[in-house]
């Protein structure tokens, strides 16, 4: 009988430290990947350099899956629209741009950070970049990064749009209408 219950107790003795691994696994994770999911607005003045015209991104985020809804809006021109869908394990994704361009995409968390390798097919070239996505100032800003190899190096920033979770269309969250 004292035998079983030796058993039973270091049965209990790994359940519990493999219950605690979890959990501890649970929260570095949740740390490590803030939520990207929601509407974002370039904000036109902060970006370096400084960008004109409306680009909005809608952001799903769920597991591995992440995908970016962007349109970019002119003045002049007609608005452009893309759905690009990734997986953030570094898996290529390959997806047509807002501009009509083909992406080749891997993407990967490091740190709090995604970062996104691209290979761009343009007009019969290849143009490589790497951005680097971090979430900031508290979750409402969304900062970008994109280096190319010749050191050109752009900084674009987003800011959250409120969102209400009772409003959907395919699957992402819709913007308040004002």
């Amino acid at each position: 009988m004292r035998e079983g219950g030796k058993l039973t107790n270091t049965s209990m003795r790994i359940l519990l430290k493999a219950f605690v691994l979890s959990a501890i696994t649970a929260v570095a994770w949740a740390q490590a990947t803030p939520d990207c999911s929601g509407m974002w607005k370039r904000d036109n003045d902060r970006c370096q350099p400084p960008r004109s015209g409306d680009v909005t991104l809608r952001i799903e985020h769920r597991d591995l899956e992440f995908t970016v809804e962007t349109t970019i809006s002119r003045a002049l021109a007609s608005p452009r629209h893309a759905v690009q869908k990734y997986t953030t394990d570094g898996k290529v994704s390959i997806s047509t741009g807002a501009d009509g361009d083909e992406f080749h995409t891997s993407v990967v968390w490091k740190d709090a950070s995604l970062v996104f390798v691209i290979e761009e097919h343009e007009d019969g070239r290849i143009l490589l970049s790497k951005e680097t996505w971090a979430v900031i100032e508290d979750g409402e800003t969304l900062e970008k990064i994109c280096e190319r190899p010749n050191s050109e190096t752009q900084t674009l920033f987003f800011r959250r749009i409120p969102v209400s979770r009772s409003d959907s269309k395919s699957g992402f969250l819709k913007a308040r209408d004002k």
